[in-house]
This record gives C-alpha cells, sequence and structure tokens, in this order.
C-alpha cells in the first residue's frame, strides 16, 4: 500500500515539473538550409501554339493543326415563326333564354397568313414556344369552353384540345379566363383544311352553357371574347418555302492559336489555310465575304484577308435528308501564300478574327416547290481549317503562362531565404526568363527576377534538330 502511493506522488511531481519548466523557457529557433523545390512548370510547343494539334510527320518535321469557327447562323436567319395573335368575337345576336348544356357559339377559323417574309411554310416541329389563351366572357352563366387546333399534333399524337371553364360574367364584370399553354416538340401543319395552303393555322372552338346551370338569359350584345397568340416560338425542323432572303453577320471569333504570345514577331516559311463554308440546310444559298480581318489586341494591327473570294458571291447548292441524317453541301477555298496575303495574316499573330458575312437563301427563287427543309442544330458554318509546317523564325518573341501557387502551412514560421531557378531550354533559340507575382485579381505586385540572364540554346544535330 505504501509503495502504491508514493508511485503516484512521484509521477504527478515529474508533470508538474515539466510544466512549470516549460512555461518558463524562451521560445526556441534555428538556422536551417534547405533545398525544396516550390514549383515547377514547362513551356512548350504547345504553349507556343495552344489548343492545336501537332502532327509529326514521317520525316520527324512537326506540322501545327488548328481549326476555328467564324460563324454558325441560327434557324432565326432563315425564317422566324412571329408572335402571331389572334382576337375575335362572338355577340349574342337577340335577346334568349337557354337551359344548362344549350350549345352558345361553335366556329372553325383558318388563319392564313400566320408567317410573314415571303416565307410559305407547310409543317414544322416545336423546339420550344408557349400559345397564350384568353376567354372573356359577360354571359350570366358558367361556360365549358373548347378549344381544339387540328394543326397541332402532341407528342402523343393527338391533336390539341382544352376544355376549360368561364366564371358567370356581365358586361361591366366579366367572366376571365387566361392559360399558358407549353407547345415544345408539338408538330405543325400549315397545310390548312384542304391540306394544300401554306401558312394556315385550323382553329375549332365551342361554347356551352355549364350543364348545372338553370336557365340563363342572354341579352342582346352579350359577346364572349377569344384571343389567343403564340409566344417565343422556336422551331427544330420546319419544312416549306424559306423566300429569298438576305441575311448578314458582322461579328468576331476568338482566335486562340497564339494566346500565349504576347509581343515579338513569327515568320513562317508556309502556311496552308482552307476556308470552308458548309450549308446543312435544304435551301440554296449565295455566300459572299465582305471582310475577313486579323486582329491583334496587344499590337492594335488589323489586317485584312486579300484574296479574289472576298465580296465575290459563291453558289452553293442544298443539302441533302436522308431520313434525318443530313448530307450537307460544301465549298471549299484554298488561301496559299501565292493566292493572298493568309502568311502576313496569320504572322499578326491575331488573337481574334473579325468577319462580316452575307447569307442570300434560295437565291433562284421557290425551285423547290415548298420542299426546302431546316433544322436548328444544321445549318450553316464557315471553318478555318489550317496546317502549318512548325519552321519559322522568331524574333523576340514573348510567351507567357501563369500558374497557381500557394505556400504550404509549413512554411509559416519561415524568416527568410533564397530562391533558386533553374531552367531548361529545349527551343532553338536564346532566351531570357522573367518571373511575377501577382494577387488574385491578375495584379501585378512585384517581379521575381532583377537582372535575368541570357538562357543559352541548345546544340542542333545536322538536321537542324535538338536531341537534347
Amino acid at each position: 500500500m505504501h509503495d502504491k502511493y508514493n508511485s503516484r506522488l512521484l509521477i504527478l511531481g515529474l508533470l508538474c515539473f515539466a510544466s512549470i519548466y516549460s512555461c518558463r523557457k524562451s521560445n526556441p529557433s534555428w538556422d536551417m538550409d534547405m533545398l525544396v523545390p516550390l514549383i515547377k512548370s514547362t513551356l512548350t510547343i504547345n504553349n507556343l501554339v495552344p489548343d492545336s494539334i501537332i502532327h509529326e510527320n514521317p520525316d520527324n518535321s512537326l506540322d501545327i493543326i488548328y481549326n476555328t469557327s467564324l460563324s454558325a447562323f441560327s434557324t432565326h436567319t432563315i425564317f422566324t415563326l412571329p408572335g402571331y395573335s389572334f382576337d375575335t368575337t362572338y355577340k349574342a345576336p337577340a335577346q334568349v333564354a337557354v337551359l344548362g348544356g344549350t350549345g352558345i357559339t361553335s366556329t372553325t377559323v383558318q388563319n392564313v397568313n400566320v408567317i410573314a417574309g415571303g416565307v410559305e411554310l407547310t409543317h414544322g416541329l416545336m423546339l420550344s414556344g408557349n400559345m397564350h389563351l384568353s376567354v372573356i366572357s359577360s354571359i350570366k352563366g358558367r361556360l365549358d369552353f373548347t378549344f381544339n387546333v387540328p394543326s397541332f399534333t402532341e407528342p402523343s399524337g393527338s391533336t390539341f384540345q382544352t376544355v376549360i371553364s368561364i366564371p358567370a360574367g356581365s358586361p361591366s364584370a366579366p367572366g376571365v379566363y387566361n392559360g399558358m399553354f407549353d407547345l415544345s416538340d408539338f408538330k405543325l401543319d400549315f397545310t390548312g383544311t384542304t391540306r394544300t395552303s401554306v401558312n394556315t393555322l385550323v382553329i375549332n372552338y365551342a361554347a356551352v352553357i355549364n350543364p348545372s346551370e338553370d336557365t340563363v338569359k342572354i341579352n342582346i350584345g352579350d359577346s364572349i371574347r377569344i384571343r389567343y397568340s403564340f409566344v417565343d416560338l422556336i422551331p427544330a425542323y420546319a419544312k416549306g418555302y424559306f423566300g429569298d432572303t438576305i441575311s448578314s453577320a458582322a461579328d468576331s471569333t476568338a482566335f486562340a492559336l497564339f494566346k500565349h504570345l504576347s509581343g515579338g514577331n513569327l515568320n513562317f516559311e508556309n502556311i496552308d489555310v482552307s476556308l470552308i463554308v458548309e450549308n446543312s440546310v435544304g435551301a440554296d444559298v449565295r455566300f459572299t465575304i465582305n471582310d475577313l480581318s486579323s486582329f491583334n489586341s496587344h499590337t492594335g494591327n488589323k489586317l485584312s484577308l486579300s484574296h479574289p473570294v472576298i465580296n465575290s458571291p459563291i453558289n452553293i447548292t442544298r443539302s441533302i435528308d436522308n431520313n434525318g441524317l443530313i448530307i450537307p453541301s460544301t465549298y471549299s477555298i484554298a488561301l496559299t501564300s501565292a493566292n493572298s496575303n493568309i502568311k502576313q495574316f496569320v504572322e499578326n499573330l491575331p488573337d481574334s478574327l473579325k468577319f462580316k458575312l452575307n447569307y442570300e437563301i434560295n437565291p433562284l427563287g421557290n425551285i423547290s416547290g415548298n420542299n426546302d427543309f431546316g433544322y436548328y442544330d444544321k445549318l450553316f458554318k464557315t471553318n478555318l481549317n489550317m496546317r502549318i509546317p512548325l519552321s519559322l523564325v522568331a524574333d523576340n518573341l514573348t510567351i507567357t503562362d501563369t500558374l497557381n501557387f500557394t505556400m504550404p502551412a509549413t512554411t509559416n514560421n519561415v524568416n527568410e531565404g533564397s530562391l533558386y531557378l533553374y531552367f531548361d531550354n529545349g527551343f532553338p533559340f536564346t532566351a531570357q526568363a522573367q518571373l511575377y507575382l501577382m494577387d488574385d485579381n491578375f495584379m501585378v505586385h512585384d517581379s521575381l527576377i532583377s537582372n535575368p540572364n541570357l538562357i543559352s540554346a541548345p546544340p542542333l544535330n545536322a538536321n537542324l534538330i535538338c536531341d537534347e
């Protein structure tokens, strides 16, 4: 018992002594020399020409393959389905008392010319859009109102129909109904009751006194006003005649091939470019490039392409619809150093391309007999396809890139130190390197190298290729 008590006391004493001694000890410090890698990065040929494909040829030479799109027109440039609205009013011709279940009016309406601009549509498929229906009644009894559109087929296969209840009203306080109907994926038939018309919708509506009503007195001039309109209609598919229409585009597109080059000059040995216009619309097209320019925002230089195709109309035939599989019609234009200034155009090191284009649909008129067609996601495309042999002369070229860098938490107690930078140069030219510190807003705060040293070019073999 006595030995056990002394053991516990000894342990407690040692713990107390250690605690008191630690509180009295001054803060420790160490001086250490450590070589720790903080960050590693490379600037390769892929940084020089990003977003491209480097193709290796059988002789080990390299080509830059780069493709970019100038323009892809939307459906609205071919035809539009406007916010068409229809407004009609039924007025009671005489004073009459009717029982519940009695029909007040039943009418079939053909709305013609619902599409404007010389376009003549026969069929369509909606991608999205809505129909707004409004019914206002001054009849002093509840109405069952049936609204049917044989021209609209729902995804289920049945024609569109809705039956709604209109509250009893009066001339001073009419009964009102407002509803919105989603037309997404609906099929549209614009051929009317004869099945030979164009731009024609068929509407049926009927109003019946609700069967639960007793005798309802209808006065002369009591009315039922029916209004319907189409809102934000976007077709997924349309068929008919798209008219002889001209659409234009004046815009710019990013050109990312040289996005890491912020200065200097490149002189390429050779450049081959194909300008390809692709027509996936079932209508003939007359296509004109009014202007195509390379723009370098770093220097402010803008250079327009010089080639016989500029301002010269090009006729492109319609595409073929093989049960939904579109076979587009294409037109290719070769841009070479012999027939254009494409070499100077690219050596301007653009970061954007500016263009002005015109498309004329059906320049020869309705030669298809209302059999033009168009799909929402298969329209016009204008692409630039480049193949550039990677044989060049660089002068004062500046390549830039940005890296995320966060000091690890274990370095919080570091007071000072030295930063060593190691560079390996595999490019066949001399270089200098500089590093800048930036904040989260990409604002430069300081440079890390006060006097950048020259980084030598590596030795080249007999084929002027760096083996190291």
